[in-house]
């Protein structure tokens, strides 16, 4: 079995020199730990709570099912390219006579008791694969770029994530198209996204050091 490697983190300095530019104050930078697997690149980020608000929380065991999009993209620093990614689709639901929530994670099912573990499990971004290690040269500096929405309404962004899932595993390291394509509108030049509450995400720098 080939040993996980961290991926090395850019200077703190580069922090700020990715693609944000009249956004930044839209844009939250997290630190995220990047390790290759095989021959793929995984991230592990902090749970994505903030996108919920108090109301929004509330409602989690208080009102209709809630829908959480997750986009991700991978790229070059200074580039709006992107060579790798993925498409996560959630979904919560609560049982007030089970007294239980129903989680469906990415396609797989899931239950909690407590509303703060259901939250939890919804935001997470453990260990997920979001590039081939065979798109990301050593020693080249690259972001991550993570847009979650909070029931979208847009029927056009729901079918094409869906389209997405569709496609299989793999996180759509193999796909391009029109999902990669829209780094550029949703990302880098947002319109004004309709969902009830939308988070936007950007990872440190990091890079593959040579072996």
């Amino acid at each position: 079995m080939t040993k996980p490697v961290v991926v090395a983190l850019a200077l703190a300095v580069m922090v700020t020199a990715g693609i944000a530019r009249a956004d930044d104050d839209k844009i939250e930078i997290q630190k995220m730990r990047f390790v290759e697997r095989g021959d793929v690149l995984t991230v592990t980020a902090p749970p994505l709570t903030k996108l919920f608000d108090n109301a929004a929380y509330d409602a989690l065991d208080d009102g209709p099912v809630s829908t959480v999009i997750i986009r991700i993209w991978v790229y070059a620093q200074g580039s709006t390219q992107p060579v790798g990614g993925a498409a996560l689709q959630r979904q919560v639901s609560y049982e007030p006579w089970d007294e239980i929530f129903y989680l469906n994670i990415d396609g797989k099912k899931f239950k909690e008791k407590r509303k703060a573990d259901a939250l939890k499990r919804l935001t997470a971004v453990d260990d997920l694969v979001v590039a081939r290690l065979s798109q990301l040269p050593f020693d080249q500096i690259f972001l991550l770029a993570m847009q979650v929405e909070l029931n979208p309404v847009s029927k056009e962004t729901l079918a094409e994530v869906r389209r997405w899932l569709s496609q299989g595993n793999g996180g759509g390291l193999d796909r391009g198209g029109a999902f990669f394509g829209s780094f550029v509108s949703v990302f880098v030049n947002p319109k004004i996204p309709e969902a009830d509450r939308v988070l936007r995400v950007q990872s440190q720098p990091f890079f593959r050091p040579r072996p």
